[in-house]
């Protein structure tokens, strides 16, 4: 990832943000669908390195079943979010490297995970080449995949207030199509998932769509109320994105798991 990369998720991860990232995930059946999708192999897994762990999406349940969980995340606001979750759960099981992906010498585990970093689950990434060697029983890799509900209206929302097209950057063929390369055969399983985001006001759902589309016209708020009011649902005093979303959990078993 470029430094300029690095500076813009640095800055999209803040608190707030991040906040509203655990209040979707608290609601999702996200980490569910991933582990069940891989029950064989996790039930043959004590350890586990989840790389680009975020505030602990999956490495957190990961920790609660795993006699050792090891995270590492190199944005300070998910960091912290991260540490304050395990505090307040008491994992003591669960260590928290602030670093970004071969800043810090780890030792292999029996189980890799990645999720959602689409930077490390590319084309030439040296993460993917490097993850066998460090998984002693496997390797579990999420990305998007097409065919979900459209993104927080993004679609719709960037050409009227942007003036350009949405692309969504996460496309788990490019991962599949990288460990082909390198001689590997994933199973690939499917999953859907709700991450339905949730607002205590109108106002605050505004703030999240100005916060994430980076909107400074004048205007673009007065547009949003108006737009997402007819657009999200009710929830007593609350309102809701409703966002179903796809996913491909990538999944293999490593030799040494396959030589014990």
């Amino acid at each position: 990832m470029s430094k300029e990369a690095d500076l813009t998720r640095t800055e999209l991860w803040n608190e707030r943000t991040v906040a509203w990232y655990e209040r979707a995930n608290a609601r999702s059946n996200y980490a569910r669908k991933v582990l069940d999708a891989i029950a064989d192999l996790l039930a043959d897994c004590a350890t586990a390195l989840d790389v680009g762990a975020g505030f602990g999406a999956l490495a957190l349940p990961l920790a609660r079943r795993l006699a050792r969980v090891t995270a590492v995340e190199p944005t300070p606001a998910m960091v912290a979010a991260l540490r304050r979750a395990a505090a307040r759960e008491g994992l003591r099981n669960l260590t928290v490297h602030q670093a970004a992906w071969g800043a810090v010498e780890v030792a292999p585990h029996d189980l890799v995970v990645c999720a959602h970093v689409s930077h490390l689950l590319g084309p030439g990434s040296p993460f993917l080449a490097a993850a066998g060697r460090l998984a002693e029983r496997g390797v579990v890799l999420v990305r998007d995949l097409p065919g979900g509900q459209d993104k927080f209206f993004f679609s719709e929302l960037y050409p009227i207030l942007l003036g350009r097209p949405y692309v969504h950057p996460c496309d788990a063929r490019d991962t599949v199509g990288e460990l082909t390369r390198l001689g590997i055969a994933p199973a690939t399983t499917p999953i859907e998932y709700d991450s339905d985001q949730p607002f205590d006001s109108l106002e605050e759902a505004c703030d999240f769509w100005v916060e994430y589309m980076r909107l400074e016209a004048a205007g673009a708020r007065d547009f949003l109320r108006e737009f997402l009011a007819a657009r999200l649902t009710r929830e007593g005093d609350r309102w809701v994105a409703p966002f179903r979303k796809r996913a491909l959990v990538i999944h293999w078993r490593t030799r040494a798991a396959g030589g014990k």
